[in-house]
């Protein structure tokens, strides 16, 4: 019973390994190169991720050491703090000055500060103790210093103050030490993170290089055995198609069963190895045929070649009436063509007339409504002349007025003369009464004269209007009359005008009638010309092609001599056909 599952077990471990194999080999070329640069890829990779956790882990140690440094500095500015602040205790001891005091303060606020920042950087318990007695003596330092020295120091108490100081010294002197063994604990411990950060490094380098060695040793034993099983099967190859190349189509099929590339090949040189024995002897075949058959067409060929003279013979004929019948249809047609430009430019002149008598129709009519408006002007002219004339009238009646107003003046003037000469006389007799009349009857007199004066120049001013306004009144009688007669003569030449518009509108119409006509007949025209040229294109395209049915017919009588000639050489070629078939290995 266990042989047997023993057995079972071996026959399905070799059946899973065949097909493991045959997957394998089914492969395309290029996917198993794939394969293989995919499985170095991979341990490149592994050796790449590997080497890069140990430079990280080296990375992080080396942030540790440098933390670690940061720490040590800062431990060795403690020391130095706790040693300023001692020489200022001994220098506030020995000068009594409060900056000293000041300055331990200010240092002492610096040293907490520090401390706060160093709190929790230890790793071990014991660091941290040390630590924090390191912390506790300064604080008792700084007691030491601010309630027994000062008090001495102000108490000008110098003996205890010195005594005071030299404590505050020993107790600085041991806090010191205990930094120097912190710092040095941190140190051996900095050593030993530098030393873990080589060691990863290495191991690093180590790993890289080995995976490196071993990707590079299994790439080149599967690319050895790939390239040695594409080697081998190509062979394979090379051999049946050089057999078939000599012509041995009887050699055997190439022996591969794989699907990638040169079971491709392989399966496609076996085909056609197989398409070339078919053809093969279905060219032979068909040689024999070819043979028979060239004699039979020798013989068409030279009855053809009989015909095609007879064809050519008339054709040349059929050529020379349709060559007369194309020459007659072109004359005609340039006949037809010189009247058709001749109607052409004749309609034209009528659309140009008919633009002209548009143009004099549409300026007679711009003339007749000038015309109406001029009559219109003239009109309203007349009518500002004639109350011209009549205002200039009454200016001629007003100033025979003022002229009698100026008359009354004079008069009045001259009693007032004579009243003045009256008071001048009557202011003599009454002497020295009298002068304060004799000055107003002298003004009086004075005035009397420039009045008579004013009277005389208005007079003046007055017949020389008046005659001004005679003239004035001739020449607007006179300019009345003319208007009168250019209105008369403007009615008359608008009524002119609308008679002109009037022949002009109609005969406007009838050229444009003659213009429509012309350019029907000129229309009419070019579809004569285009059926004429139609019949001289169809005419000349006949004896075209009469020409080249007959130059065809001679082509096909030359090319039946050619065909006689390639049957007997088809023939030949037959027989060398089946000579050069005979070499093949069927």
């Amino acid at each position: 019973m266990k042989k047997s599952l023993l057995k079972k077990k071996k026959v399905h471990k070799k059946k899973s390994e065949k097909r493991k194999s045959g997957a394998w080999r089914n492969l395309s070329i290029g996917r198993k190169y794939t394969a293989v640069f995919l499985l170095i890829g991979v341990l490149f990779i592994t050796a790449g991720s590997l080497a890069f956790y140990q430079l990280q882990e080296g990375q992080n140690d080396v942030g540790t050491i440098e933390d670690e440094g940061k720490n040590i500095n800062s431990m060795l500015e403690i020391a130095t703090l706790m040693q300023n602040k001692y020489l200022d205790v001994s220098y506030y001891v020995s000068t009594t000055s409060d900056k000293y005091r000041t300055s331990f303060q200010e240092t002492q606020e610096s040293l907490i500060q520090l401390e706060n920042q160093m709190e929790g950087r230890f790793s071990s318990a014991e660091m941290k103790e040390i630590f924090a007695e390191i912390r506790s003596d300064n604080e008792k330092i700084d007691q030491l210093f601010l309630n027994a020295v000062v008090n001495a120091v102000e108490n000008n108490n110098m003996s205890t103050a010195m005594k005071q100081n030299n404590s505050v010294a020993e107790a600085t002197s041991a806090n010191i030490e205990k930094v120097t063994e912190l710092t040095k604990m941190m140190h051996k411990e900095q050593s030993g993170l530098v030393t873990n950060a080589n060691q990863n490094i290495g191991s690093a380098i180590w790993v890289l290089t080995g995976v490196i060695a071993a990707a590079l040793i299994i790439g080149i034993i599967f690319m050895y055995f790939v390239s040695k099983s594409v080697t081998s099967n190509l062979k394979k190859v090379v051999v049946t198609t050089s057999e078939v190349a000599k012509g041995n189509l009887a050699v055997a099929d190439v022996d591969y069963s794989s699907r990638d590339e040169i079971g491709q090949l392989a399966a496609a040189v076996n085909q056609m190895k197989t398409n070339i024995r078919q053809i093969v002897g279905n060219v032979s075949n068909v040689s024999g045929r070819v043979s028979n058959q060239s004699t039979a067409l020798n013989r068409a060929a030279e009855e053809v070649k009989a015909g095609n003279e007879q064809v050519a013979s008339t054709m040349e004929e059929l050529s020379t009436g349709a060559e007369t019948q194309a020459n007659s249809a072109s004359h005609l047609s340039e006949e037809m063509s010189d009247f058709l430009q001749r109607i052409q430019a004749s309609e034209k002149n009528g659309q140009e007339i008919a633009r002209t008598s548009q143009d004099v129709s549409r300026l007679t009519t711009d003339g007749a409504s000038m015309m109406e408006q001029s009559t219109a002007q003239m009109k309203r002219i007349d009518d500002i002349v004639t109350d011209a004339v009549e205002k200039v009238q009454g200016l001629d009646k007003h100033s025979d007025e003022i002229s009698k107003l100026v008359l009354v003046i004079k008069d009045i003037a001259d009693q007032t003369n004579l009243l003045s000469l009256n008071a001048a006389i009557e202011a003599a007799r009454a002497g020295e009464h009298g002068k304060g009349f004799a000055v107003v009857a002298d003004e009086v007199r004075k005035l009397a004269e420039q009045v008579a004066n004013s009277v005389t120049e208005i007079t003046y001013i007055v017949d020389n209007i008046q005659n001004e306004t005679s003239h004035v009144v001739v020449s607007l009688n006179t300019g009345y009359d003319e208007v009168k007669t250019g209105s008369e003569q403007m009615e008359a030449t608008g009524k002119s005008f609308t008679t002109i518009n009037e022949a002009v509108a109609d005969m406007a119409d009838k050229i444009h009638g003659i213009s429509e006509n012309l350019q029907e007949i000129a229309q009419n025209g070019g579809n004569m010309n285009n059926l004429i040229e139609d019949i001289a294109s169809v005419s000349e395209e006949s004896a075209a092609g009469v020409e080249q049915a007959a130059a065809s017919a001679q082509e096909t009588s030359s090319s039946m001599e050619e065909v006689s000639e390639s049957a007997h050489q088809l023939a030949a070629l037959a027989e060398q056909m089946n000579d050069e078939i005979k070499a093949f290995k069927l």
